[in-house]
């Protein structure tokens, strides 16, 4: 039997993230994890990270034996079910403290939910300035398919997810899982913990996939 790997993608993404790697892991049953239902269970602000972990264990039936990837908030969802399960992980441009999270405007970090919230994270406007950061045309249109993507969540759905990275630091006595890395991403900080690295920004899965792939060859074994 095919052992599973759940793959759990970043805050608006859906599992097209992982198209560049899927093709490296064909000798595995690949679930891709859909954020929607599951937060569509939640009430807008009450929800938290355990919460909503628990919620995604009971609605994927993930198991102590499955193996999680990870990309961004990815990671750090992974990152609480491996509290609450024990199994396998690898966090892919991710953290477990969300200070490590670079907000759209560092010095009012809430700003982020607010637009979520309205919409405002939806506009051609904002997208138009986001992307106008990003120099690499193969980087800039993955950004841009995740910036549509935020279409097919709800504002609130999007709100929630937001709410979660605002909480402390995830604290764990297991040891350091697997954590590859990108030291010049712009949207999450590298961890203090090892990593390793890999290029490619924030989206190195998709940029270097290989690379990507060959940094998993303990955790895949």
């Amino acid at each position: 039997m095919q052992k599973r790997i759940f793959l759990l993608p970043g805050f608006g993404e859906d599992d097209r993230c992982f198209e560049e790697l899927k093709p490296y892991l064909s000798d595995f049953l690949l679930l891709p994890v859909d954020y929607r239902p599951v937060l569509d269970k939640f009430t807008f602000p009450f929800i938290n990270v355990r919460r909503f972990a628990k919620a995604l264990i009971q609605f994927y039936g993930i198991h102590p034996s499955d193996k999680l990837i990870g990309h961004s908030m990815g990671g750090y969802f992974s990152f609480q079910i491996r509290e609450l399960t024990g199994c396998d992980i690898c966090m892919i441009g991710s953290f477990n403290d969300p200070a490590k999270v670079i907000h759209t405007v560092q010095q009012v970090p809430r700003i982020t939910q607010i637009a979520a919230m309205t919409g405002l994270i939806k506009t051609a406007a904002l997208k138009k300035y986001m992307l106008e950061k990003v120099k690499n045309e193969h980087m800039r249109n993955i950004q841009s398919g995740v910036m549509d993507n935020f279409h097919t969540f709800t504002n609130t759905q999007l709100a929630l997810m937001m709410e979660m990275n605002y909480e402390p630091k995830i604290t764990s006595n297991l040891p350091n899982p697997l954590r590859i890395h990108d030291k010049h991403d712009r949207i999450v900080r590298a961890p203090d913990e090892p990593y390793v690295q890999v290029g490619g920004g924030h989206f190195c899965l998709n940029l270097h996939p290989k690379e990507t792939f060959d940094a998993m060859h303990a955790f895949l074994c």
